[in-house]
């Protein structure tokens, strides 16, 4: 089975967009949304005086707006990722297991996120709640992740057990993963994606097999 990870923030969900939006109806009405990158640091304009503020902004008083109401990274996502849950179910070199996972997510914003998925119509069977980022380890074949902590943790690692696919934003433009993409969409579209992955597995799998043969 190839088990395949999407990190939510920034791949699937469009939080930098939500940030803003509430900061600026509650903290700085002079924010001007229009002429902000969303696939910027939203940090770099919605600013706190302390970590104990931000996170009260955002875990304790908006996190259904931030994490529940957020819209998709695109438009046709949603209806895309179903149609590829389907054609994966006739892939026939192996069984292909999708699974959402999002980090730093506690109490308010993980039932907020369950609204969200099901705002969204998805077809994905499993999500994760990691406590420690470290509980993704080990966990997917494949990772496709939009956040620098994820692309820094995975490159620390230094892995070979996971093939890593990062989708650019302005953050993590200089993080180092295995294949780069725009968009979730890209993957999707991109015929070539399957046979590399199973490329991949197939290679982990026979490298494991030797290092038990050779034990």
């Amino acid at each position: 089975m190839i088990k395949i990870g999407i990190e939510l923030n920034h791949v699937v969900r469009n939080i930098n967009k939500q940030i803003l939006k509430y900061y600026q109806k509650d903290i700085e009405p002079s924010l001007e949304l229009d002429n902000i990158d969303e696939k910027d640091d939203v940090f770099k304009y919605a600013k706190f005086e302390t970590l104990s503020d931000k996170n009260e902004f955002i875990y304790i008083d908006y996190p259904y707006e931030i994490f529940g109401c957020a819209k998709t990274m695109d438009k046709e996502l949603p209806a895309l990722l179903n149609n590829w849950l389907s054609e994966l179910t006739n892939y026939e070199e192996d069984d292909v297991e999708i699974s959402f996972f999002s980090l730093n997510e506690e109490a308010l914003t993980i039932q907020s996120s369950y609204f969200f998925l099901s705002k969204i119509g998805t077809r994905v069977r499993k999500i994760v709640f990691p406590k420690n980022i470290n509980e993704i380890w080990g966990e997917y074949d494949v990772i496709i992740a939009g956040s620098k902590e994820v692309l820094d943790f995975l490159d620390n690692k230094n892995n070979d057990w996971a093939y890593v696919v990062q989708i650019s934003n302005n953050v993590n433009k200089d993080c180092k993963a295995d294949k780069k993409y725009n968009s979730l969409n890209e993957v999707i579209k991109d015929e070539t994606f399957l046979e590399i992955v199973q490329e991949f597995v197939n290679n982990k799998n026979n490298k494991d097999i030797a290092d038990g043969e050779s034990n």
